[in-house]
This record gives C-alpha cells, sequence and structure tokens, in this order.
C-alpha cells in the first residue's frame, strides 16, 4: 500500500507543480467578470443605472453614451438567475441606483439553466471571479483548468501581442467592431438561420423557472423604488425573419403578462428599421457603431419616461 501511495505521488507531483502556476496565472489574465466585480465593489454607491442580461447588452449598450452614471454589468449567455445575483450582491450599497435595464431576447423565457447547457463551463467565471454562491466552492466550478478549451485559449492570448481585454472601462464588450466583420458569414443565409434555430426552444418546460427568476428581479427592484425597463435589442431580418413564429408570440404573451403584473416599461427594438446592414456586427449582435446609435435611441427614450 506504501508503494502503491508513493507512485501515485510520484505521478501527481509533476502535474501539481504545472497546474498550480497555471491555475494561478490564469485567473491573474484580465477578463470582464474579474473587472466588473472589483468595479462594482469600489463603486457600487456611485451608479445610477444598471445594465444587466446577456451579449445582446454586453455588446449593445454603451454606458458612456448615457446621461446617467451607467454601468454594463452584462456577460455573454447570462441568464435572469445569475443577474438576480448579481443584482442583490450590492443590495446594500446602492445609494442613488435609478435605473436597471434589462433584455428580453427570443431565448429569454425559454433556456435552461445555464449549468445544464452547451456554455456551462461560463458558470466558473462567476464562482471564481464573482464571488458567486450558486455554484459549489468544492466544485469543478471553482477551477479555470476543468475546461481545458477555454483555459488554453486564454493562455494563447495572454502570450499573444493582443492588449485589448475586451472590455472598456464603463463594462461595455467592445470586440464586436464593425472594421472586423465578417461579411462572407454576414452575406451567408444558412449561418442568420443556424443562429435562429440554436435559439429556437426545444420545449415550454423552463418558462416557469425563468419567469420566476424575472420576478425576483422585479420585486427587488419595486421594494427599493427602482424602476426597472424591459428591452428586445435590434436584429436584422435575416435573423428575426427565420424565428419560431409561435416562439415570438409567446414572448410578447409574457412581456404583457410580466409588464400588467408588475407595472414595468417594455420597448422593443426587434425590428427596427432604423438600423442598417453595417449597425450589426452579425445577424443578432450590434457593431460597436450600432451600439453607439442604439444606446442614443434607449437613453432618448428612457428621458421621455422622466417627461412623462
Amino acid at each position: 500500500m506504501k508503494r502503491f501511495l508513493k507512485y501515485c505521488l510520484i505521478f501527481i507531483l509533476p502535474i501539481l507543480l504545472v497546474a498550480l502556476p497555471t491555475e494561478y496565472l490564469i485567473r491573474q489574465i484580465p477578463n470582464p467578470y474579474k473587472y466588473k466585480y472589483q468595479y462594482m465593489q469600489g463603486n457600487a454607491e456611485n451608479v445610477k443605472t444598471l445594465i444587466l442580461g446577456s451579449s445582446h447588452t454586453f455588446y449593445g449598450l454603451r454606458p458612456e453614451f448615457f446621461d446617467e452614471n451607467t454601468f454594463n454589468l452584462a456577460n455573454v449567455s447570462q441568464q435572469p438567475k445569475q443577474d438576480y445575483f448579481l443584482m442583490n450582491y450590492w443590495a446594500e450599497r446602492y445609494k442613488q441606483l435609478q435605473t436597471i435595464i434589462m433584455p428580453i431576447s427570443s431565448y429569454t423565457w425559454f433556456t435552461d439553466e445555464l449549468k445544464h447547457g452547451t456554455e456551462s463551463y461560463r458558470c466558473r467565471y462567476y464562482k471564481i471571479y464573482m464571488d458567486c454562491d450558486l455554484y459549489p466552492d468544492l466544485s469543478l466550478y471553482n477551477l479555470e483548468l476543468s475546461d481545458m478549451r477555454t483555459a488554453l485559449g486564454k493562455l494563447r492570448k495572454f502570450f499573444s501581442d493582443s492588449q485589448d481585454p475586451g472590455y472598456d472601462k464603463y463594462g461595455w464588450g467592445n470586440t464586436f467592431k464593425l472594421s472586423e466583420k465578417n461579411m462572407s458569414e454576414w452575406n451567408d443565409a444558412l449561418a442568420a438561420k443556424s443562429t435562429a434555430r440554436r435559439h429556437t426552444a426545444k420545449s415550454m418546460d423552463y418558462i416557469e423557472t425563468n419567469y420566476e427568476q424575472m420576478k425576483e428581479i422585479a420585486v427587488f427592484c419595486k421594494k427599493r423604488n427602482i424602476r426597472l425597463i424591459l428591452i428586445t435589442t435590434p436584429c436584422w431580418q435575416s435573423y428575426y425573419n427565420n424565428l419560431s413564429k409561435k416562439q415570438l408570440d409567446r414572448m410578447y404573451e409574457l412581456i404583457h403578462q410580466f409588464q400588467k403584473e408588475f407595472d414595468v416599461q417594455y420597448f422593443d427594438y426587434l425590428k427596427d428599421p432604423r438600423f442598417v446592414a453595417d449597425d450589426f456586427y452579425d445577424n443578432n449582435h450590434l457593431s460597436d457603431i450600432g451600439s453607439i446609435k442604439f444606446t442614443k435611441i434607449v437613453n432618448k427614450d428612457i428621458k421621455t419616461l422622466n417627461i412623462e
């Protein structure tokens, strides 16, 4: 038995000698989760408008173009469950928070929990960098090296010449640049159909869970006299024309039900004709140019609420 343990130690020790410093190094690489947590730790008291949600707002809304002090706390594939956790985390420190903006996309009501989907690896970013108690301490959620594909991707970027962390000082995702738009994919009808298909619900089983998560957010806002604004971000026609009509109809039914129940404001920009091809990076995300245009429109629409 002693000999077996000795051989195990001989085998494991070299792995640990490589894995531990590698894990430490990856955690030092700048990433939006780490930055956003640190920013809110230092500035939660001063934020007046908070942007939550998924990639549609992470890339689509630029806080610097809002009138009020605004921060973008959205992340790629972030769901209402993570939104509520992040919003609630600094609950006792909000002194000026007046408005929370949340996107309702074609898939919001119909998606299974993040940890059960194809992007479950993102759960560990909340655990490691955002002090998230939704995931156990003693688990793979607390280990960057638990997903070697993304870990190696971070290391490659770290050792490359790129100095852009992928976000600006306001938390906006700045990598969807019009100058880097993939025009062959943009003109590929199959690509738009594929994206729309990926966002098509396989079942309606998750509506109640997501509705309850959104309900928690609405109750939180109502108790604190914070205005909750729901938006559906602009998408290109090749995308929304391929969305399930049944799913879209159900999406709007749920939004209107939610509006009636919690008296929240909703702005629908999905098919907004003011947006042209150059406003988009791909068929369902705005480019850096389009995000300026969109943010100014949303800011103006919010100001009209203040007048009313």
